[in-house]
């Protein structure tokens, strides 16, 4: 009976794991940075975290974990509440809908597919957000975190590919 209990609690953890990362490194995108170009452009590590773990383990990712991290990510964020969580729920749509028809996922080709989706899900919470407050708002904090999020993928997606080849086992 301890065997099975233990194995229970050791496959939630298991599978807990990417959503667990992924709310690390939202606190990581968090950290005060003292100075006035990250007040208002940040790399958009949900959206790398969203991105990676839907393209590589989408069972261990799915739309639950989207939303708990969108919900996390609005409640640490200064802005309108459901921006977060609706960019990384068309992210994590984009991505399942769209991995079906790439039968390799060599890295280059994933930060290609990261490039092309990352501006799509900026560009429409730009929008939205534009929308909230009836005016439009400067892109230049929206391009800059474009091209900080993707210098920063390498980094994430590494860190993350460690640890699904470290504590994830490819079996379903």
């Amino acid at each position: 009976m301890r065997e099975n209990w233990r194995d229970t609690l050791s496959n939630w953890m298991v599978k807990s794991l990417p959503l667990f990362i992924s709310v690390l490194w939202l606190f990581i995108s968090f950290i005060p940075l003292h100075s006035s170009i990250s007040s208002n452009a940040r790399p958009m590590f949900g959206l790398l975290c969203v991105f990676f773990w839907a393209v590589y383990r989408p069972y261990l990712f799915g739309l639950g974990a989207v939303f708990l991290l969108g919900v996390f990510a609005d409640l640490q964020s200064i802005g309108p509440l459901g921006i977060n969580l609706f960019m990384f729920l068309v992210m994590y749509l984009l991505v399942t809908n769209l991995s079906k028809y790439i039968p390799e996922k060599t890295f280059e080709l994933m930060w290609l597919g990261l490039s092309l989706l990352l501006f799509v899900v900026l560009f429409s919470g730009w929008f939205l957000m534009s929308v909230y407050y009836a005016q439009f708002l400067p892109i230049k904090g929206l391009i800059f975190s474009y091209f900080l999020s993707l210098a920063v993928y390498p980094v994430v997606g590494g860190i993350n590919a460690l640890i699904v080849n470290n504590c994830l086992q490819e079996d379903n």
